[in-house]
């Protein structure tokens, strides 16, 4: 619940603005929309600085493509991503006209409403754990993934 109310939720609600609010915040708060946070990378932990996902503007139709690079850019270690989210809060570095602008957030559906994962998006499930496996933690990876530009929360 941490995760769905806290880092999910919060980070909407913190870095989001109204078109992220209303009656998203309600779906949130009435586990109506679950969410996940992936900042973390396998490669580079919660190392901005090193993070390699992407989130390139593309002019020609004024959305984002979110990406993973490389494997060590795969988001690990994602509570509720598994099995239950169908919605992330991506941390990306943001490029435009190939500058970089440094990490940013994005709020990114993964599954679709019937719940199977969006195209362009690859969840798994970490697996058996040493302990707790009734928590959902999974592994992200997004191939040339659109988002649409409202996706930036600014």
């Amino acid at each position: 619940m941490t995760v769905q109310f806290n880092l999910f939720g919060g980070t909407v609600l913190k870095l989001g603005t109204d078109k992220h609010h209303g009656a998203f915040l309600d779906q949130i708060d009435r586990l109506e929309s679950v969410g996940c946070f992936a900042l973390t990378e396998l490669g580079y932990g919660n190392n901005a600085v090193e993070m390699e996902t992407t989130a390139t503007f593309d002019r020609a139709t004024k959305q984002f493509i979110i990406h993973t690079p490389t494997t060590l850019a795969q988001k690990y270690w994602i509570t509720n991503s598994a099995i239950h989210a169908q919605f992330c809060v991506v941390f990306a570095r943001l490029i435009i006209d190939n500058n970089d602008h440094g990490v940013h957030a994005f709020l990114v559906r993964i599954r679709n409403s019937d719940h199977s994962v969006c195209n362009g998006v690859r969840v798994e499930d970490m697996g058996h754990k040493i302990g707790v496996n009734g928590v959902d933690n999974g592994k992200l990876w997004f191939d040339q993934y659109y988002v649409p530009f409202d996706s930036l929360l600014d």
